[in-house]
């Protein structure tokens, strides 16, 4: 059984309290889908900052740019997956970048990126290291897909991952790639 909430956090007006003149917060909206993300509170707490010092990092401004984050089960993520990319599978993120739209009132749309709960966790045990922190990286390494980031090439993983060890730094988050770790699955 599952329960969906969601949470929009857009950026306040300038000027108001809460408001930041050097790091504004994105517009995120963050889907919960499967109950048992609620269990890890301050991984949905860390969100917004996640996007916004990716978008950062690639310099894009996050008070105009905009993403959505679900956080699903294994058999939602298996769904996607399927529909989406033929493959019968769970895995530990899906992206599914956004086509611009031409007049696009508000901040851009980026895109979807989907996490699955029970992939997660088991990656996060398998690799010992904290469940946040690895849900935290799979964020991170999900706004790069819709950013155009990927890992086709040894080239390309290389800038993708020194992307990721630099935002995650700023998090107290350790390299994801060290100690054995697997790097994430894959993007639409």
């Amino acid at each position: 059984m599952t329960a969906e909430t969601t949470k929009t956090v857009e950026p306040p007006p300038a000027g108001e309290e809460g408001s930041s003149e050097s790091e504004p917060p994105p517009c995120v909206d963050i889907s919960i889908e499967d109950e048992r993300w609620q269990s890890v509170p301050e991984f949905s707490e860390l969100i917004p900052g996640l996007v916004a010092a990716t978008l950062l990092a690639i310099q894009l401004a996050p008070e105009t740019h905009a993403v959505s984050i679900a956080l699903l089960s294994d058999a939602g993520i298996r769904w996607l997956n399927k529909a989406f990319r033929g493959k019968d599978a769970a895995t530990n993120v899906l992206s599914f970048p956004s086509v611009p739209l031409k007049n696009q009132a508000g901040p851009a749309f980026l895109g979807d990126v989907a996490l699955a709960y029970e992939t997660v966790a088991v990656e996060a045990l398998e690799q010992q290291k904290p469940f946040l922190h690895h849900a935290a990286h799979l964020v991170v390494h999900g706004v790069l897909h819709l950013a155009g980031f990927d890992h086709d090439s040894d080239t390309d993983a290389e800038r993708m991952e020194a992307a990721e060890r630099g935002i995650l730094g700023k998090f107290g988050i350790p390299d994801p790639y060290g100690d054995g770790a697997l790097p994430p699955s894959t993007s639409l």
